[in-house]
Order: structure tokens, then C-alpha cells, then sequence
């Protein structure tokens, strides 16, 4: 009896230790590396196949490859901002206006990518593919000299398509 006591406090306390252990080390790329660590005399080694390394790692962004041919997927998609130049939700004019403006963003600066989209009740022109939002900003204030016409251009937070290296 006394046996299976000093068992149940000593794994107990090995397992608070492991939770605290874990908490403090969220810097890993993959959980099979925090398990492979040299605590004290103890030693796990693991063996398994790459693809299971792969799948495990951390991710540093939500990346998600995009297009269903081998054509189309010269992309990947990540956070980051778009400019929201149109946003409306009459149905008689918005989405031809919203193409409009789009047509019009394209003609002052064709390497500016432009989104025209359709969430119920809106049609909604977003434009460009920005990391940051300072990247965001600073063709915010350019577009809004080139277009004072746009009152209602503004940055906004979306999923935004970066261009693959192929190795």
C-alpha cells in the first residue's frame, strides 16, 4: 500500500512538473522537439517519418495554399490588409460601380491587384496585397491624391494572396 502511495505522489508531482515545464517552453517548432529535450539524466528519443514532422511544426501565420491545378497554385494566402476603396448594398448600381472603380484603380496603377466581392447585401472593392499596415497606409494616402473623389477608402484586415518562389 505504502508502494503504490509513493508511486501516485511521485507521478503526480512529475506530471505538475511536466505542465510547468510545457507552459515555459512555447518556443519549439514542433512538440516532438519538447519531448525530445535532455532533462537531467533522462533522455526521450523519438524516430518517426518527415511528413509527420512536417504536419506537426508550428506554424508562424495562417498559411493556406490556394488554386486546385498545379497552375493555379502560385500563391499562398496569409493575414494581412487590403484597402476597402467601395462598399454598397444597392442592388441596382453597386456592382457596377464597384467595377468601375476597380477599372479605374487598374488604369492609374496596374500592379495594384484588385479584389471586387460579393457578401450579401454588399458588393465591396478591396485593393492590394499588403504584409503590414504601414505598407497599407502609405498607398492609402497615395491612392487617396490620386482618387479625392473615394471618401470612403480605409485599411482593413483580410486574407491577402502572396506570390510563391518556386525552388
Amino acid at each position: 500500500m505504502k508502494r503504490k502511495s509513493v508511486l501516485s505522489i511521485v507521478l503526480l508531482s512529475l506530471v505538475g512538473w511536466c505542465g510547468a515545464y510545457a507552459q515555459v517552453q512555447v518556443a519549439d517548432t514542433s512538440i516532438v522537439q519538447s519531448l525530445e529535450r535532455v532533462t537531467g539524466n533522462a533522455r526521450v528519443r523519438l524516430f518517426q517519418d518527415a511528413r509527420l514532422t512536417d504536419r506537426l511544426a508550428r506554424r508562424t501565420g495562417n498559411v493556406a495554399l490556394s488554386g486546385t491545378s498545379s497552375r493555379d497554385m502560385n500563391y499562398v494566402t496569409v493575414r494581412g490588409y487590403r484597402i476597402q476603396v467601395f462598399s454598397d448594398n444597392n442592388q441596382r448600381r453597386s456592382k457596377d460601380e464597384a467595377y468601375q472603380k476597380a477599372s479605374m484603380i487598374k488604369d492609374a496603377d496596374p500592379e495594384l491587384s484588385t479584389y471586387v466581392t460579393f457578401t450579401s447585401p454588399f458588393w465591396r472593392l478591396r485593393v492590394g496585397d499588403f504584409r503590414s499596415f504601414e505598407e497599407a497606409n502609405l498607398k492609402l494616402i497615395e491612392l487617396k491624391n490620386t482618387f479625392p473623389q473615394f471618401r470612403e477608402m480605409r485599411v482593413v484586415k483580410d486574407m491577402i494572396r502572396l506570390t510563391r518562389i518556386v525552388e
